[in-house]
């Protein structure tokens, strides 16, 4: 016997993908798959190497059923039951003859298993060469015979491939195993098996996804074969000219011939002929199982063929007026108009697009066309669109305008420094369409000129630059520039003032000059100037003192003098100075500059008045005195009776402007004096009077 395939079969051949993991060369083992149809469980197997294959057709294969679960629970010890009285192996060549006269695929097995030799016909080796050109005959026999198998579920059972269980029971549940025995020096396999019982009955479901994509009298077909992959080996394409009567494409259904790493691709595509592009076609697809059952019609597609435009439009004129709008002509061959519906203007930014179209719905008879919305760099295409939708473009074309108007001035330059020096610059981005980056300045003082720092323009609104942030200047400033595509720049921005952390203390000050005077001890001083100079605070201290105090801070920078007028007479007073910066940072004090005040006399001032008075309500006297003598410590009054001897009485601070004497002054008579005493220890000044009659 001599098998030759339907010429369909070439395109179709390739073993269910469901079962393509037994192909797999790493163990010798046995895939076990079930369908429950009405009462009966079906099984169908296969083992996964050529070798093997023909070794387990010599000895067949054992079918135990173990029965794991009855009426909802599982059973302590399985039951377990050899369905198969003797091994199951290929029935006898004359078993054949009636199912390989009425199906080819039980033909194909029958050569396969006994056939002297196993070659295709010349016409059928050209559809499945790709696949087979360099196996064995016997891979052959293997590889196509499971495939046939699939397709023809009683040619399967004849082969000893499969088992009709009918003994099966709704309430219970089962573990098959499927054993090939095979001795084992001969073959070692890997046992198969499978657990299901009659309630694990499934629907096949509808296949998914179909589409169809017209051509020229022609359409390309496509659905999801990985989606349903587990459910269905092959589909069987069917058409119709009216949506109701439809015919298959071919005798045998179409399986999946493209593969990678042992599976098969997602997607299946068939190419149909059409005779005209004006009917309208339907289709829809058919699984088919593993057990030769097909499942219901895929959702019906329709579809029209599509005309499409041979000829293509080409711009042969595209040149801004004086008005900056765009004038495009173009050519189309005028053969081709009766397939057209209209022209389009796209346009992109680059030559290889996305284009868009920016005029629509352009006449089919018009050869020109005006647009005014052009950016600084265009691309422009006309597209010639068909009746049916078909689009043809022309070559692209560039147009550039005439541009000297600049971008915008930048906003919203704003920045930090860190303590490493690192400058961050962010600003408000330009909305210029035909914008191409900025420009960044800096300069190290204010009235310093601002120096470019980027050659080329950069595109995003931000900047990092860095500083030394231990030189004298304690700022930085910064502008930026915009630029567009035809480097027209804009001015400058608003300069940024950015402030250098404090790392550096300022510069000790130094008293350069001191001067004595009457009212006081006048200091001059000079400072490093630093830009971020924020006080200068001037110390005093007494001579012997342990501290010195804080007498004054100055934060105007412009102070370099002052006169400390409240220093007293003869005295040693020691002055320093300390600079202190915006962030805090103190310098180290100035050399200590130690002065001597001036010496006050009485000279600067004397008593103006000095009177007694009698207080007759309380009998009191009341002596009162003023002056104008400066650093007064202490005054000093000394009293008198009528012995004429005159005594220190009293010694009150140099502020008080009086006291009383609580003697009575009845027919009495005294005399007081005072004297004023200097904070140096001099003596300023004297005053004498009397109250009552001096008796004789």
């Amino acid at each position: 016997m001599k098998a030759t395939l339907v010429r369909s079969l070439g395109f179709a051949l390739l073993f269910i993908a469901s079962l393509s993991p037994v192909y797999s060369q790493d163990s010798v083992s046995v895939q076990v798959r079930g369908y429950v149809k009405h009462d009966v469980i079906r099984l169908r197997w296969a083992v996964s190497t050529a070798a093997a294959w023909k070794q387990s057709n010599q000895y067949g294969f054992r079918v135990e059923r173990y029965t794991i679960m009855r009426d909802g629970k599982m059973l302590p010890t399985p039951d377990k039951v050899v369905l198969t009285a003797a091994p199951l192996k290929p029935r006898p060549l004359a078993d054949w003859q009636e199912l390989a006269t009425a199906n080819n695929f039980a033909a194909v097995i029958a050569q396969a298993l006994y056939g002297e030799d196993f070659t295709l016909s010349d016409e059928d080796s050209r559809g499945v060469s790709r696949f087979i050109a360099l196996a064995q005959e016997q891979e052959q026999r293997f590889l196509i015979s499971l495939y046939a198998a699939d397709l023809c579920y009683p040619a399967a059972l004849l082969a000893g491939w499969g088992y009709e269980d009918r003994t099966a029971k709704p309430r219970e549940r089962y573990l098959y195993r499927v054993i090939p025995v095979v001795p084992a020096q001969k073959v070692k396999f890997k046992q198969g098996a499978i657990y299901i019982g009659l309630r694990d009955t499934v629907s096949l479901p509808k296949p998914q996804e179909l589409a169809a994509i017209p051509g020229d009298r022609s359409v390309l077909l496509s659905w999801n074969y990985g989606l349903l992959e587990s459910s269905y080996n092959a589909y069987f394409l069917e058409k119709s000219l009216d949506g109701k009567k439809f015919q298959r494409l071919s005798e045998v259904p179409m399986a999946n011939m493209n593969s990678k790493n042992g599976r098969g691709a997602d997607r299946m595509f068939y190419t149909d002929s059409l005779a005209n592009n004006a009917a309208t076609v339907y289709y829809r697809l058919v699984g088919v199982n593993a057990f030769s059952e097909e499942g219901p019609p895929s959702d019906v597609v329709q579809t029209t063929g599509r005309d499409h435009l041979v000829y293509v439009p080409h711009i042969e004129r595209a040149i801004p007026d004086s008005r900056g709008v765009l004038q495009v002509s173009w050519s189309f061959d005028e053969r081709g108009n009766d397939k057209l519906k209209a022209f389009e203007l796209q346009r992109a930014d680059h030559v290889k697009g996305p284009y868009v179209t920016v005029v629509r719905n352009i006449d089919a008879q018009q050869r020109t066309i005006s647009y005014d919305s052009m950016r600084a760099s265009n691309y422009f295409v006309i597209a010639a669109v068909s009746r049916t939708g078909d689009v043809a473009q022309s070559f692209p074309i560039l147009v550039q305008p005439s541009d000297t108007v600049p971008p915008s001035v930048p906003t919203g330059l704003k920045g930090t420094v860190d303590s490493l020096g690192v400058v961050r610059l962010s600003w408000n981005g330009n909305t210029e369409a035909d914008l191409l980056g900025y420009r960044i300045y800096r300069a190290q003082t204010e009235g310093e000129e601002l120096v470019p720092l980027t050659d080329k323009a950069i595109t995003r609104a931000e900047w990092v630059d860095t500083v030394n942030v231990r030189n004298l200047n304690s700022t930085v400033y910064y502008s930026v520039t915009a630029l567009d595509k035809r480097y027209n720049q804009s001015a400058l921005s608003a300069r940024v003032r950015l402030a250098k952390p404090d790392l550096v203390p300022p510069t000790a000050p130094l008293i350069t000059q001191y001067n004595v005077k009457q009212n006081g001890i006048a200091l001059v001083w000079a400072t490093g100037n630093e830009q971020n100079l924020a006080e200068v605070r001037l110390y005093r201290a007494l001579r012997g003192a342990k501290k010195a105090d804080l007498l004054q801070t100055f934060q105007n920078r412009a102070v370099n003098a002052f006169t400390d007028s409240t220093v007293q007479s003869d005295e040693f007073y020691s002055y320093s100075l300390v600079s202190v910066t915006q962030g805090g940072l103190v310098s180290v004090s100035s050399p200590v500059v130690t002065v001597q005040a001036a010496s006050q006399s009485a000279a600067g001032g004397k008593i103006t008045s000095f009177t007694v008075k009698a207080n007759r309500k309380t009998g009191h006297v009341v002596l009162a005195w003023t002056h104008t003598i400066g650093s007064v410590k202490q005054i000093e009054v000394y009293r008198a009776d009528a012995s004429g001897a005159m005594t220190l009485w009293k010694v009150v601070k140099g502020f008080e402007p009086g006291m009383e004497d609580e003697r009575s002054v009845s027919d009495m008579y005294y005399e007081y004096a005072i004297r004023v005493l200097l904070t140096n220890g001099k003596t300023a000044g004297t005053a004498r009077v009397s109250i009552g009659k001096k008796v004789k």
